[in-house]
């Protein structure tokens, strides 16, 4: 017989032997392997972090596009309105008010000036063209253009100004500003961008467009216009403009949320930088144009340096063939400081303008840089932790054993406990999940074999709760056909006297019984046999189930069912009636019938005043109430009533105890309720609620 060995030092040697020794291989196995993956998984970050930012530029720059042109796509909207309502109010005759009239002052060069902010726009005739007539009714009429230029600058809050200009240099602007020594003199407004880039000539469509940049004569600085040309038939009347600073374009620009500091400028169709923000200018040399000096008047068209056209830039050929060659797409290009910038770019529908993103591909790749010291920092954190583990796992190794040997006794103990319990009967013993798979499943073992007993347990005791429950019921049925016999005894055994007794009668006197005598015997006799009869019909209402339940449900009118009733044998019955529903239950008519007739019979035979019958309405159904003018009923005795074969205790020898219980079948086959209560001098009332037709509720 081999030497016997205590649990816990089982456990220890089966540690050492089995697990310690190849955990501690496999531990620095998987710390060389996580060094080596650590190193193939930042080089793999590295690509993937490139190939995502590829993926993501194109759409969030293609996302802002869209966005931007929206935006600008709804201030060229608001142009071609402006346009429209500019034509119509030209061609409608006006005179302005004195107030308006005189703030206009002719310059000694021939202009016509505003002098006074009234609240409108500023007006500037050049007086490049003479002043006549024709003239003075366009500046007339243009001066009903003012609330329309007001409503257009609140419309967006990109709009700087809103004009009109005609062909004949003259310039009706808002928001208000002094235009004397602004503008020129002579001013030739025809030979402007912002008016000869509508003109039919560069604008067959007669659409609104978009200008190239240019310095604002108006004195709002660097600025792009969306304009639209005004026509009369083929005469082109004048240009309205709609004005949009590059200082206002750059401040939306960097009020964008954009990744790895990433930034967005705005190109030109023509290739000029239009919106250049500040993170920018360092990487393209340049100093954005905001804000402009005005030193003189601007007098002819200022645009852009060539040195702000990226096809001129260095770093900005490739660039813009790229640009050139498709609306959106993705490059690296060496900008001005040697970085390799990562560059994205989508079309601005509309102006054709070209939105472009520039992140540094450095600040791209920072997170997986990142990732990668992480990594290694807890690699080293692992080898420390891993020395430091083992050093203090031989200490613990011992007690786990003795803590694992105890977790089998422990269970082993508890299943012995549980079984002992399930015997005495307390099939509920809980027995708690094990963490050892055989040890889990003994114990759900021992829990389905302590159910099935239950199960066994509970079907028994059903079993003789069943039969039990049988034999009360059959001990009911048997002490009802007693009533019913003794009932019946009772109540066939009076009239069944009557006839013989009648029968007697006429054989003791034989044929000196004269016609009229012998009449009368008759009707004895048969009055006899009809309460025999009706006797044992409204027993068999009362017991057997009820045959007219699905019979026609049409409107019953209650006085024409009591006279009717009154004329079938109810007339020594005297009967108060207040019918007062204006409407009548649709039921089936036998059933309720029987209900009335079974009540006023069940009032006659226990009353001891006049009958009451009384209808009305309550809500949405039909009240029936029907009282016997008697004494009070007991409360206790009021449950009792519509038991079977239950009589009053004033009167046992009344009644079959089948009137009510009929009375509530019928009540509850034609979808009503019985409620029954008592009351000095009316004695027992018995209240019928039937439901009303849905076409006569309220």
């Amino acid at each position: 017989m081999s030497q016997k060995i205590r649990l816990d030092r089982w456990f220890w040697q089966s540690f050492l032997r089995t697990a310690l020794i190849p955990l501690l291989v496999i531990e620095l196995g998987f710390l060389l392997i996580y060094w080596v993956s650590a190193q193939m998984i930042y080089l793999d970050n590295s690509r993937t972090v490139g190939d995502v930012s590829k993926a993501l530029m194109p759409r969030e720059v293609q996302a802002e596009a869209r966005a931007l042109s929206e935006r600008l796509n709804a201030v060229s909207g608001i142009t071609g309105l402006f346009a429209s309502q500019t034509g119509r109010a030209l061609q409608t005759p006006y005179t302005p008010g004195a107030d308006e009239l005189a703030r206009y002052q002719r310059t000694p060069g021939g202009a016509l000036i505003t002098t006074r902010d009234n609240g409108g726009a500023a007006a500037y005739y050049s007086g490049i063209v003479p002043l006549g007539p024709q003239q003075q009714q366009t500046i007339h009429r243009s001066v009903q253009l003012d609330p329309i230029l007001k409503d257009v600058k609140a419309a967006n809050p990109l709009i700087a100004q809103v004009y009109l200009n005609t062909k004949d240099s003259y310039n009706r602007i808002y928001p208000y500003f002094d235009v004397k020594g602004q503008y020129p003199a002579k001013m030739d407004i025809p030979s402007y961008n912002f008016y000869y880039e509508a003109d039919g000539k560069h604008n067959p469509a007669r659409k609104p467009v978009w200008t190239d940049a240019y310095l604002d004569p108006a004195g709002q600085g660097w600025m792009v216009s969306s304009i639209a040309p005004v026509w009369q038939g083929d005469t082109l009347q004048g240009v309205v403009g709609i004005d949009i600073t590059l200082q206002t374009v750059v401040d939306e620009l960097l009020a964008l949320d954009l990744p790895w500091g990433a930034y967005v400028m705005l190109i030109g169709r023509d290739g000029t930088i239009l919106a250049l923000p500040p993170q920018g200018e360092h990487d393209w040399g340049l100093q954005e144009l905001g804000k402009h000096s005005y030193t003189e008047a601007i007098r002819q068209n200022v645009f852009k340096p060539e040195k702000y056209r990226i096809d001129l830039h260095p770093a900005g050929k490739k660039l813009a063939a790229l640009i050139q060659q498709s609306p959106s797409g993705i490059t690296t290009a060496p900008l001005q400081h040697g970085q390799r910038e990562v560059v994205a770019w989508s079309r601005v529908a509309g102006p054709n303008w070209t939105l472009l993103m520039v992140a540094e591909e450095p600040a791209i790749l920072a997170e997986a840089e990142r990732l990668h010291q992480r990594m290694t920092t807890i690699g080293w954190f692992m080898l420390a932790g891993l020395l430091a583990f083992y050093a203090i796992f031989f200490v613990l190794l011992a007690r786990r054993a003795r803590q694992m040997s105890q977790r089998v006794v422990a269970p082993l103990a508890s299943f012995q406990q549980a079984v002992e319990q399930i015997g005495a009967g307390h099939y509920r013993t809980a027995i708690a999940q094990q963490p050892i798979a055989e040890l889990d499943a003994l114990g759900q073992h021992i829990g389905q074999m302590a159910l099935q007993l239950e199960h066994a347990a509970s079907v028994e005791e059903q079993a003789r709760q069943q039969m039990q429950k049988a034999l009360a019921t059959e001990k009911q049925i048997n002490q009802q056909q007693q009533q019913f016999i003794e009932v019946l005894s009772h109540e066939v055994r009076t009239p069944l006297a009557q006839i013989d007794s009648v029968a007697q009668a006429l054989q003791r006197r034989g044929s000196s019984t004269d016609a009229d005598t012998l009449k009368a015997r008759l009707g004895l006799i048969r009055d006899a046999g009809e309460r025999l009869g009706a006797m044992l019909d409204r027993s068999l209402l009362a017991l057997l189930p009820v045959s007219d339940s699905h019979a026609p449900r049409l409107p019953v009118a209650m006085p024409a069912l009591l006279d009717s009733l009154m004329a079938d044998g109810l007339t020594n019955l005297r009967i108060q009636r207040q019918l007062d529903a204006p409407v009548s239950p649709a039921v089936p008519e036998a059933l309720l019938r029987a209900v009335v007739q079974e009540l006023l019979h069940n009032a006659a035979n226990h009353g001891g005043g006049a009958l009451h019958v009384a209808t009305s309405r309550q809500g949405n159904e039909w009240l029936l109430q029907v009282s016997d003018g008697g004494a009070a009923l007991p409360a206790d005795e009021l449950a009792l009533l519509l038991q079977p074969f239950y009589r009053r205790s004033s009167d046992r020898a009344i009644g079959s105890g089948l009137g009510l219980t009929m009375v509530a079948r019928f009540v509850t086959e034609m979808g009503g309720r019985l409620q029954l209560d008592s009351a000095e001098g009316a004695g027992l009332i018995v209240s019928v609620y039937l439901p009303l037709p849905e076409t006569d509720h309220v």
